[in-house]
């Protein structure tokens, strides 16, 4: 069963992911380059949205045993992202091609705006457990 601590925690994600999706089409669509398109975008989505919902439902789920958990699986959880996000750039750090550029400026255009929203969503759980 989902708690609904999780839920609450998730919606602010799902909701910034889909705005920046809407964004990001229409830029695509209207703005950006034709290269843009081609550099396989939704994979960043595809990465950083499962992550960070796995991550929010793994620390409320923890929390739920131990409340002063929270900060600590969070810090646990960055260094895990960073390391994960490393790998999965690497492709386009390492070997450059016409897509490197695309794909990394793409990513970053999405990564802070959610990382924005998932530190506020983590300082409400420490918060809430004082």
């Amino acid at each position: 069963m989902t708690s609904p601590t999780f839920i609450k925690s998730a919606k602010p994600i799902l909701t910034v992911s889909l705005v920046l999706l809407a964004a990001h089409l229409i830029l695509l669509q209207f703005v950006l380059p034709e290269i843009y398109k081609q550099s396989k975008f939704w994979a960043i989505y595809l990465f950083l949205i499962p992550m960070t919902l796995g991550a929010i439902y793994i620390i409320v789920k923890e929390k739920n045993k131990k409340a002063s958990s929270v900060g600590k699986n969070f810090f646990i959880y960055m260094v895990i992202k960073m390391l994960l996000i490393l790998l999965f750039l690497s492709p386009w750090l390492v070997y450059h091609n016409e897509f490197s550029r695309p794909i990394v400026y793409q990513f970053f255009s999405i990564f802070f705006p959610l990382l924005f929203v998932e530190t506020v969503v983590f300082v409400r759980l420490v918060n809430s457990t004082k």
